[in-house]
């Protein structure tokens, strides 16, 4: 009987270890799904900030650093930069809402997310 015992409690203690947490992205999407249909999710796994961007012509993974209000979503580039320069998609939080400055003008030329049309891409926190 102990030893029945004893094999239950170590297949219950080994089978709850091995039990991965699920992620839990929170997602914004764009108020004019039509543009682009840009998504952006965020998630906290462990240590790690993760973001997957979405839109009609590609998608990026990869980690993101948030300083106050300003997510820089890390490996994720401008489409269109002034000569080499490499410029990350970054994005403004406030509340419930992610604004991203789209592109920029003739004395600072670049465009992020080139498949969206609007200058200020307003995403939205979605409701589960």
């Amino acid at each position: 009987m102990k030893k029945l015992f004893y094999l239950l409690f170590s297949f219950t203690v080994i089978s709850g270890c091995s039990v991965l947490p699920k992620s839990s992205f929170v997602y914004y999407k764009s108020l004019e799904p039509a543009s682009c249909n840009l998504v952006v999710g965020l998630s906290q796994e462990g240590n790690q900030q993760i973001y997957k961007v979405t839109t009609n012509a590609r998608s990026a993974e990869g980690t993101f650093i948030q300083k106050g209000q300003q997510i820089v979503f890390s490996g994720l580039y401008a489409s269109e930069s002034p000569g080499d320069s490499k410029i990350e998609v970054s994005a403004l939080q406030q509340g419930d809402t992610l604004t991203i400055q789209n592109y920029g003008n003739s004395m600072n030329s670049f465009t992020l997310l080139s498949e969206c049309e609007s200058k200020y891409l307003s995403l939205v926190k979605a409701r589960p």
